[in-house]
């Protein structure tokens, strides 16, 4: 750790990785080595870049997944936490032929805090895969979530979760009530829903601009902390 003389960093890490593992069904070697630098500024924010030199054994074939990197994160103010990270790296495509490619992975996370019993989480990841032979998409991904939590008291909470997901071409919900008398002592309640971009045909499902209910259930858990 280095702690130069300066008004905006506050310190600075270089950090080194490195990981050999044996495949123990083909033989082959796959390594992990990564070099990263991190700053630590004000605001309890901090940002970090670096790059690895990685492969992965996949179906007894050794694939290259290196990547370059880079991501911040801030305490903007004491109700709000932003987290932003991106990565460029080689990635295999994992089916029964697999093969290699290239792509961007990113995520966002932002954090509101407005009192001490409410708390807000609304993150969204995003992926995607080039053919290396011929830089031709084979797919991308979005998923946005988001999280709330209430909590009525120590006891008693309330949490609802709403997920995105275009591959899928899903959205679900799901809520959930949470009592805990004592450590380990617990009940909950919750109820949850999928949503599906289709529409009911003659004696099959077709794909729909418009979300259809294709799922949902309730579940009831309780555990109760019992000493002799």
């Amino acid at each position: 750790m280095f702690y130069p003389q300066s008004n905006t960093i506050l310190r600075i890490d270089p950090m080194i990785h490195s990981r050999q593992v044996r495949d123990k069904f083909s033989g082959l070697y796959e390594t992990f080595n990564a070099f990263d630098i991190r700053l630590m500024l004000k605001k309890n924010s901090s940002f970090i870049a670096g790059a690895r030199y990685v492969t992965e054994i996949f179906l007894s074939e050794k694939f290259n997944t290196s990547a370059l990197r880079a991501g911040a994160s801030s305490q903007l103010t004491k109700q709000f936490f932003i987290s932003v990270s991106y990565f460029y790296q080689k990635k295999i495509r994992y089916i029964e032929t697999p093969f290699q490619g290239h792509g961007n992975d990113a995520n966002v996370t932002l954090t509101y805090l407005p009192s001490e019993k409410v708390h807000f989480d609304l993150s969204a990841i995003y992926s995607d895969f080039y053919r290396d032979s011929d830089s031709i998409k084979e797919y991308d991904c979005l998923i946005i979530r988001s999280k709330n939590t209430y909590q009525w008291s120590k006891y008693l909470f309330f949490r609802a979760i709403f997920e995105y997901n275009s591959f899928r071409k899903q959205f679900s919900t799901d809520f959930i009530a949470s009592f805990t008398y004592i450590p380990v002592t617990v009940i909950y309640f919750g109820y949850g829903s999928l949503y599906e971009k289709i529409q009911r045909g003659q004696d099959h499902y077709i794909g729909s601009d418009n979300f259809l209910e294709t799922k949902r259930g309730f579940f009831f858990k309780a555990s109760y902390l019992w000493r002799l």
